[in-house]
Protein backbone atom coordinates (compact mmCIF):
# COMPACT_ATOMS: atom_id res chain seq x y z
CA UNK A 1 0.00 0.00 0.00
CA UNK A 2 1.30 3.15 -1.02
CA UNK A 3 1.47 5.87 1.61
CA UNK A 4 1.79 9.55 0.90
CA UNK A 5 5.21 11.02 1.35
CA UNK A 6 5.65 13.22 4.39
CA UNK A 7 5.60 17.11 3.73
CA UNK A 8 9.04 18.47 3.05
CA UNK A 9 10.22 21.12 5.57
CA UNK A 10 13.43 23.16 5.65
CA UNK A 11 15.78 22.29 8.45
CA UNK A 12 15.46 24.52 11.50
CA UNK A 13 18.26 26.97 12.30
CA UNK A 14 19.36 27.53 15.79
CA UNK A 15 17.86 30.69 17.41
CA UNK A 16 21.23 32.28 18.03
CA UNK A 17 22.02 32.30 14.29
CA UNK A 18 18.84 34.19 13.48
CA UNK A 19 19.59 36.82 16.09
CA UNK A 20 23.11 37.18 14.71
CA UNK A 21 21.79 37.85 11.18
CA UNK A 22 19.46 40.61 12.44
CA UNK A 23 22.26 42.37 14.34
CA UNK A 24 24.57 42.27 11.28
CA UNK A 25 21.86 43.73 9.08
CA UNK A 26 21.40 46.71 11.41
CA UNK A 27 25.13 47.30 11.59
CA UNK A 28 25.63 47.18 7.81
CA UNK A 29 22.65 49.45 7.20
CA UNK A 30 23.99 52.11 9.53
CA UNK A 31 27.39 52.14 7.86
CA UNK A 32 26.59 51.70 4.16
CA UNK A 33 23.26 53.42 3.47
CA UNK A 34 24.30 57.02 4.37
CA UNK A 35 27.19 56.77 1.90
CA UNK A 36 25.34 54.96 -0.84
CA UNK A 37 24.81 56.94 -4.11
CA UNK A 38 22.56 55.69 -6.83
CA UNK A 39 23.10 57.14 -10.34
CA UNK A 40 20.48 56.91 -13.01
CA UNK A 41 21.66 57.13 -16.59
CA UNK A 42 19.16 58.46 -19.06
CA UNK A 43 19.09 57.08 -22.57
CA UNK A 44 21.68 58.79 -24.77
CA UNK A 45 19.13 60.77 -26.79
CA UNK A 46 17.77 62.57 -23.71
CA UNK A 47 20.86 62.97 -21.57
CA UNK A 48 22.89 64.64 -24.31
CA UNK A 49 20.23 67.02 -25.72
CA UNK A 50 19.01 69.49 -23.16
CA UNK A 51 18.28 73.21 -23.19
CA UNK A 52 20.80 74.07 -20.51
CA UNK A 53 23.59 76.63 -20.69
CA UNK A 54 26.10 76.03 -23.42
CA UNK A 55 23.76 73.91 -25.51
CA UNK A 56 22.67 75.41 -28.80
CA UNK A 57 18.87 75.70 -29.06
CA UNK A 58 17.10 73.72 -31.67
CA UNK A 59 16.21 75.48 -34.92
CA UNK A 60 12.60 76.66 -35.00
CA UNK A 61 10.21 74.31 -36.66
CA UNK A 62 9.16 75.26 -40.19
CA UNK A 63 6.08 77.45 -40.18
CA UNK A 64 2.82 75.86 -41.16
CA UNK A 65 1.10 77.15 -44.25
CA UNK A 66 -1.56 78.83 -42.08
CA UNK A 67 1.04 80.92 -40.19
CA UNK A 68 0.74 83.84 -42.59
CA UNK A 69 1.38 86.62 -40.10
CA UNK A 70 4.44 84.92 -38.64
CA UNK A 71 5.85 84.30 -42.10
CA UNK A 72 5.40 87.96 -43.06
CA UNK A 73 7.06 89.07 -39.82
CA UNK A 74 10.01 86.73 -40.38
CA UNK A 75 10.58 88.17 -43.85
CA UNK A 76 10.25 91.85 -42.88
CA UNK A 77 11.50 91.80 -39.27
CA UNK A 78 15.29 91.98 -39.85
CA UNK A 79 14.84 95.24 -41.81
CA UNK A 80 12.89 97.01 -39.02
CA UNK A 81 15.09 98.96 -36.62
CA UNK A 82 14.73 100.81 -33.33
CA UNK A 83 15.67 104.49 -33.36
CA UNK A 84 16.68 106.38 -30.22
CA UNK A 85 17.01 110.16 -30.22
CA UNK A 86 18.90 112.04 -27.53
CA UNK A 87 18.33 115.79 -27.56
CA UNK A 88 20.19 118.23 -25.33
CA UNK A 89 17.97 121.12 -24.23
CA UNK A 90 18.45 124.03 -21.86
CA UNK A 91 16.47 123.73 -18.67
CA UNK A 92 13.96 126.54 -18.16
CA UNK A 93 14.56 127.74 -14.62
CA UNK A 94 13.00 131.20 -14.87
CA UNK A 95 11.10 130.58 -11.63
CA UNK A 96 14.39 129.95 -9.85
CA UNK A 97 17.47 132.08 -9.38
CA UNK A 98 19.03 131.43 -12.79
CA UNK A 99 17.44 132.51 -16.04
CA UNK A 100 19.04 129.71 -18.03
CA UNK A 101 19.82 126.45 -16.31
CA UNK A 102 22.15 123.61 -17.30
CA UNK A 103 21.35 121.49 -20.33
CA UNK A 104 19.30 118.34 -19.97
CA UNK A 105 18.95 115.35 -22.25
CA UNK A 106 15.55 114.32 -23.55
CA UNK A 107 15.20 110.78 -24.86
CA UNK A 108 12.62 109.53 -27.33
CA UNK A 109 12.14 106.30 -29.24
CA UNK A 110 10.76 105.28 -32.60
CA UNK A 111 11.23 102.85 -35.43
CA UNK A 112 12.62 102.77 -38.95
CA UNK A 113 12.94 100.65 -42.10
CA UNK A 114 16.22 99.76 -43.82
CA UNK A 115 15.52 100.31 -47.52
CA UNK A 116 18.90 99.35 -48.98
CA UNK A 117 22.15 97.67 -47.99
CA UNK A 118 23.97 101.01 -48.16
CA UNK A 119 22.44 101.97 -44.81
CA UNK A 120 19.55 104.27 -45.75
CA UNK A 121 16.63 104.11 -43.32
CA UNK A 122 13.11 105.48 -43.77
CA UNK A 123 11.33 106.88 -40.73
CA UNK A 124 9.09 109.77 -39.66
CA UNK A 125 10.24 113.36 -39.37
CA UNK A 126 8.58 113.55 -35.96
CA UNK A 127 10.79 110.64 -34.79
CA UNK A 128 14.20 112.15 -35.63
CA UNK A 129 13.51 115.87 -36.11
CA UNK A 130 15.12 118.23 -38.59
CA UNK A 131 18.58 118.03 -40.13
CA UNK A 132 21.58 119.42 -38.21
CA UNK A 133 19.73 120.14 -34.98
CA UNK A 134 22.18 121.21 -32.30
CA UNK A 135 22.67 118.78 -29.43
CA UNK A 136 20.98 115.85 -31.17
CA UNK A 137 22.29 112.28 -31.37
CA UNK A 138 20.65 109.37 -33.21
CA UNK A 139 21.24 105.69 -32.49
CA UNK A 140 19.91 102.76 -34.51
CA UNK A 141 19.49 99.26 -33.03
CA UNK A 142 19.31 96.42 -35.54
CA UNK A 143 16.94 93.44 -35.42
CA UNK A 144 19.22 91.03 -37.27
CA UNK A 145 20.23 88.92 -34.29
CA UNK A 146 23.45 90.86 -33.64
CA UNK A 147 21.96 93.52 -31.36
CA UNK A 148 24.21 96.14 -32.98
CA UNK A 149 23.58 99.74 -31.90
CA UNK A 150 24.98 102.17 -34.47
CA UNK A 151 25.15 105.98 -34.60
CA UNK A 152 22.93 107.45 -37.31
CA UNK A 153 22.76 110.73 -39.23
CA UNK A 154 19.61 112.52 -40.41
CA UNK A 155 20.36 113.35 -44.04
CA UNK A 156 16.93 114.75 -44.85
CA UNK A 157 13.59 115.44 -43.16
CA UNK A 158 10.36 116.85 -44.59
CA UNK A 159 7.86 118.29 -42.14
CA UNK A 160 4.93 118.43 -44.54
CA UNK A 161 4.94 114.72 -45.44
CA UNK A 162 6.46 113.63 -42.10
CA UNK A 163 9.11 111.56 -43.88
CA UNK A 164 12.80 111.47 -42.90
CA UNK A 165 15.87 109.66 -44.16
CA UNK A 166 18.56 108.42 -41.75
CA UNK A 167 21.91 106.91 -42.73
CA UNK A 168 24.11 104.43 -40.87
CA UNK A 169 27.49 102.92 -41.79
CA UNK A 170 27.41 99.19 -41.09
CA UNK A 171 28.10 95.97 -43.00
CA UNK A 172 25.74 93.05 -43.64
CA UNK A 173 22.49 94.97 -43.44
CA UNK A 174 19.12 93.38 -44.20
CA UNK A 175 17.12 95.56 -46.61
CA UNK A 176 13.32 95.45 -46.64
CA UNK A 177 11.32 93.91 -49.44
CA UNK A 178 9.45 96.92 -50.85
CA UNK A 179 5.84 96.64 -51.97
CA UNK A 180 3.34 99.18 -53.26
CA UNK A 181 -0.09 100.54 -52.40
CA UNK A 182 -1.19 100.06 -55.99
CA UNK A 183 -3.79 97.33 -56.07
CA UNK A 184 -4.44 97.35 -52.30
CA UNK A 185 -8.06 96.95 -51.25
CA UNK A 186 -9.72 97.28 -47.83
CA UNK A 187 -9.82 93.98 -46.00
CA UNK A 188 -6.40 92.72 -47.04
CA UNK A 189 -4.30 91.24 -44.24
CA UNK A 190 -1.48 93.35 -42.80
CA UNK A 191 1.23 93.24 -40.12
CA UNK A 192 2.71 96.19 -38.20
CA UNK A 193 6.26 95.88 -36.83
CA UNK A 194 7.95 98.39 -34.56
CA UNK A 195 8.96 99.28 -31.01
CA UNK A 196 5.86 100.47 -29.13
CA UNK A 197 6.40 101.82 -25.61
CA UNK A 198 9.95 100.48 -25.60
CA UNK A 199 8.94 96.87 -26.30
CA UNK A 200 11.45 96.14 -29.03
CA UNK A 201 10.41 94.51 -32.29
CA UNK A 202 6.74 93.96 -31.55
CA UNK A 203 4.46 92.39 -34.16
CA UNK A 204 0.73 93.13 -34.42
CA UNK A 205 -1.70 92.14 -37.12
CA UNK A 206 -4.95 93.26 -38.71
CA UNK A 207 -6.26 94.41 -42.06
CA UNK A 208 -6.16 97.37 -44.40
CA UNK A 209 -9.20 99.28 -43.18
CA UNK A 210 -9.30 102.05 -45.81
CA UNK A 211 -7.16 103.90 -48.33
CA UNK A 212 -6.63 107.56 -49.24
CA UNK A 213 -7.48 109.02 -45.83
CA UNK A 214 -6.67 112.75 -45.40
CA UNK A 215 -5.82 113.51 -41.76
CA UNK A 216 -5.07 116.90 -40.20
CA UNK A 217 -2.59 116.99 -37.32
CA UNK A 218 -3.23 120.43 -35.84
CA UNK A 219 -0.71 119.97 -33.05
CA UNK A 220 2.15 119.43 -35.51
CA UNK A 221 0.72 121.80 -38.12
CA UNK A 222 0.65 119.31 -40.97
CA UNK A 223 -1.97 117.68 -43.18
CA UNK A 224 -1.48 114.08 -44.28
CA UNK A 225 -3.14 113.89 -47.67
CA UNK A 226 -3.30 110.19 -48.46
CA UNK A 227 -2.89 107.70 -45.62
CA UNK A 228 -3.52 103.98 -45.26
CA UNK A 229 -5.92 103.22 -42.42
CA UNK A 230 -5.35 99.97 -40.52
CA UNK A 231 -6.62 98.26 -37.38
CA UNK A 232 -3.18 96.82 -36.56
CA UNK A 233 -2.35 97.91 -33.00
CA UNK A 234 -0.11 101.01 -33.25
CA UNK A 235 1.24 102.83 -30.19
CA UNK A 236 3.90 105.45 -29.39
CA UNK A 237 7.22 104.02 -30.57
CA UNK A 238 5.66 102.32 -33.62
CA UNK A 239 6.14 105.53 -35.62
CA UNK A 240 8.52 104.97 -38.51
CA UNK A 241 8.08 101.20 -38.45
CA UNK A 242 6.75 99.04 -41.23
CA UNK A 243 3.22 98.22 -42.29
CA UNK A 244 3.70 94.95 -44.15
CA UNK A 245 1.54 92.89 -46.47
CA UNK A 246 1.16 89.14 -46.12
CA UNK A 247 4.12 88.55 -48.48
CA UNK A 248 6.40 90.45 -46.08
CA UNK A 249 6.65 93.50 -48.35
CA UNK A 250 6.60 96.96 -46.76
CA UNK A 251 3.59 98.92 -47.99
CA UNK A 252 3.60 101.81 -45.51
CA UNK A 253 5.28 103.66 -42.64
CA UNK A 254 3.28 103.52 -39.41
CA UNK A 255 2.79 107.15 -38.42
CA UNK A 256 -0.18 108.17 -36.25
CA UNK A 257 -3.05 106.68 -34.31
CA UNK A 258 -6.47 108.03 -33.34
CA UNK A 259 -6.01 108.39 -29.58
CA UNK A 260 -9.73 108.71 -28.85
CA UNK A 261 -10.56 105.40 -30.56
CA UNK A 262 -9.41 101.79 -30.77
CA UNK A 263 -8.10 100.04 -33.84
CA UNK A 264 -7.69 103.17 -35.97
CA UNK A 265 -4.12 103.75 -37.04
CA UNK A 266 -2.57 105.33 -40.13
CA UNK A 267 0.49 104.74 -42.29
CA UNK A 268 2.16 106.78 -45.03
CA UNK A 269 2.06 104.84 -48.32
CA UNK A 270 5.50 103.45 -49.15
CA UNK A 271 5.23 104.90 -52.67
CA UNK A 272 4.95 108.42 -51.22
CA UNK A 273 7.71 107.84 -48.68
CA UNK A 274 10.19 106.54 -51.27
CA UNK A 275 9.51 109.47 -53.60
CA UNK A 276 10.15 111.92 -50.77
CA UNK A 277 13.25 110.00 -49.65
CA UNK A 278 14.71 110.19 -53.15
CA UNK A 279 14.44 113.98 -53.14
CA UNK A 280 15.82 114.20 -49.62
CA UNK A 281 18.84 112.18 -50.67
CA UNK A 282 19.42 114.21 -53.84
CA UNK A 283 18.67 117.72 -52.61
CA UNK A 284 18.43 117.49 -48.81
CA UNK A 285 14.85 118.74 -49.08
CA UNK A 286 11.68 118.27 -51.14
CA UNK A 287 11.24 120.57 -54.12
CA UNK A 288 7.61 121.60 -54.49
CA UNK A 289 5.74 123.48 -57.23
CA UNK A 290 4.57 126.97 -56.27
CA UNK A 291 2.29 129.58 -57.84
CA UNK A 292 3.22 132.33 -55.38
CA UNK A 293 -0.38 133.13 -54.44
CA UNK A 294 -2.28 133.23 -51.16
CA UNK A 295 -5.95 132.54 -51.80
CA UNK A 296 -9.21 131.76 -50.02
CA UNK A 297 -12.51 130.26 -51.13
CA UNK A 298 -14.97 132.81 -52.49
CA UNK A 299 -18.46 132.83 -50.95
CA UNK A 300 -21.52 135.07 -51.03
CA UNK A 301 -20.76 136.82 -47.75
CA UNK A 302 -17.19 137.62 -48.75
CA UNK A 303 -18.24 138.70 -52.26
CA UNK A 304 -20.96 141.04 -50.92
CA UNK A 305 -18.69 142.62 -48.31
CA UNK A 306 -15.87 143.37 -50.78
CA UNK A 307 -18.12 143.95 -53.78
CA UNK A 308 -16.72 141.00 -55.73
CA UNK A 309 -18.46 138.78 -58.26
CA UNK A 310 -20.46 136.07 -56.48
CA UNK A 311 -19.03 133.16 -58.46
CA UNK A 312 -17.29 129.89 -57.63
CA UNK A 313 -13.53 130.32 -57.38
CA UNK A 314 -10.73 131.47 -55.09
CA UNK A 315 -9.98 135.09 -54.24
CA UNK A 316 -6.35 136.23 -54.52
CA UNK A 317 -5.49 137.74 -51.13
CA UNK A 318 -1.74 138.15 -51.55
CA UNK A 319 0.97 137.76 -54.19
CA UNK A 320 4.41 136.79 -52.89
CA UNK A 321 7.20 139.11 -53.97
CA UNK A 322 9.05 137.79 -57.02
CA UNK A 323 6.61 134.87 -57.15
CA UNK A 324 5.21 133.34 -60.35
CA UNK A 325 1.87 135.13 -59.96
CA UNK A 326 3.44 138.58 -60.18
CA UNK A 327 4.86 137.99 -63.62
CA UNK A 328 1.52 136.67 -64.89
CA UNK A 329 -0.28 139.96 -64.27
CA UNK A 330 -2.53 138.63 -61.49
CA UNK A 331 -3.68 141.22 -58.94
CA UNK A 332 -5.14 141.17 -55.44
CA UNK A 333 -8.90 140.69 -55.52
CA UNK A 334 -8.86 138.63 -58.73
CA UNK A 335 -11.03 135.52 -58.58
CA UNK A 336 -9.32 132.48 -60.14
CA UNK A 337 -11.80 130.11 -61.73
CA UNK A 338 -9.60 127.71 -63.71
CA UNK A 339 -5.93 126.66 -63.55
CA UNK A 340 -4.35 124.48 -66.22
CA UNK A 341 -7.81 123.82 -67.60
CA UNK A 342 -9.17 122.52 -64.28
CA UNK A 343 -11.98 124.27 -62.37
CA UNK A 344 -11.00 125.87 -59.06
CA UNK A 345 -13.94 126.14 -56.67
CA UNK A 346 -12.19 126.17 -53.29
CA UNK A 347 -8.84 126.76 -51.58
CA UNK A 348 -8.47 122.97 -51.20
CA UNK A 349 -8.88 122.47 -54.96
CA UNK A 350 -6.36 125.23 -55.63
CA UNK A 351 -3.75 123.54 -53.43
CA UNK A 352 -4.48 120.10 -54.89
CA UNK A 353 -3.91 121.41 -58.42
CA UNK A 354 -0.78 123.31 -57.37
CA UNK A 355 0.77 120.18 -55.83
CA UNK A 356 0.42 118.25 -59.09
CA UNK A 357 2.12 120.85 -61.26
CA UNK A 358 5.75 120.57 -62.33
CA UNK A 359 8.40 123.18 -61.56
CA UNK A 360 9.04 125.15 -64.76
CA UNK A 361 5.70 124.17 -66.29
CA UNK A 362 3.68 126.91 -68.02
CA UNK A 363 0.00 126.90 -67.07
CA UNK A 364 -3.00 128.92 -68.25
CA UNK A 365 -5.11 130.75 -65.68
CA UNK A 366 -8.69 132.02 -66.07
CA UNK A 367 -9.96 134.74 -63.73
CA UNK A 368 -12.58 137.39 -63.06
CA UNK A 369 -11.64 140.99 -62.20
CA UNK A 370 -14.76 142.92 -61.38
CA UNK A 371 -17.18 142.16 -64.17
CA UNK A 372 -14.42 141.40 -66.67
CA UNK A 373 -13.05 137.93 -67.43
CA UNK A 374 -9.43 137.42 -68.37
CA UNK A 375 -6.72 134.90 -69.02
CA UNK A 376 -3.06 134.70 -68.22
CA UNK A 377 -0.08 132.35 -68.31
CA UNK A 378 2.37 131.79 -65.52
CA UNK A 379 5.46 129.65 -65.02
CA UNK A 380 5.36 127.35 -62.03
CA UNK A 381 8.11 128.17 -59.55
CA UNK A 382 9.82 126.31 -56.71
CA UNK A 383 8.44 126.82 -53.23
CA UNK A 384 10.88 128.68 -50.96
Amino acid sequence: MNRPLPESRPPRRPLWRSLLLVVCAFLLGGVLLPNLQIRWREPHSKAETGSGLGVAPEAPAPLAEAEMYARAAQIAGPAIVKIDKQQSVSADLMNDTWMNGPSQVENSEGSGIIINRNGDILTNEHVVGAVNEAGKRIFVTLNDGTGRKIPGTVIGADHQTDVALVHIDAPNLHAAHIGTVKGLVPGQLAVAIGNPLGFQFTVTHGVISALGRPIADEREGRIYENLIQTDCAINPGNSGGGLVNIQGQVIGINTIVATHAQGIGFAIPIDTALRVAEELKRFGRVKRPWLGLMVMTNNSAFANYYNLPNIAGVVTLQLYRNGPGVGAGISRGDILTRIDGKPVRSEEEFKAIERKLAIGQKVDVELMRGDQSGKGTLTVGEAP
